[in-house]
């Protein structure tokens, strides 16, 4: 289970060492939540006690979505958007 000690501590280092191994700029952050939906992640705003404010990619726009941490399920780091992401420009925001 993802809490805000690892979004905290270990997500932005996790997220870097991958961007450096596969050499991209901006990788593929996806979240699998415990609905089953999938959202790619732009950047996190900001790390609260049980949630965390999130700018994830939609269909028309970035939206903010506030996601508790229990609702994360997986997180999936990719080089290239997945075959089955809708839009082919996704990217985590690392600067």
């Amino acid at each position: 289970m993802f809490d805000r000690a690892f979004f905290e501590q270990d997500f932005l280092k996790q997220v870097r060492s991958f961007a450096q191994d596969q050499k991209v700029t901006s990788p593929v952050v996806e979240l699998l939540l415990d609905d089953g939906s999938l959202i790619y992640l732009r950047q996190i705003l900001q790390i609260k006690e049980s949630w965390c404010a999130l700018v994830v990619y939609d269909e028309s726009e970035p939206k903010q979505l506030f996601c508790p941490y229990y609702s994360v399920k997986r997180i999936a780091f990719y080089k290239n958007p997945p075959k089955h992401a809708k839009l082919k420009e996704l990217g985590f925001q690392l600067e």
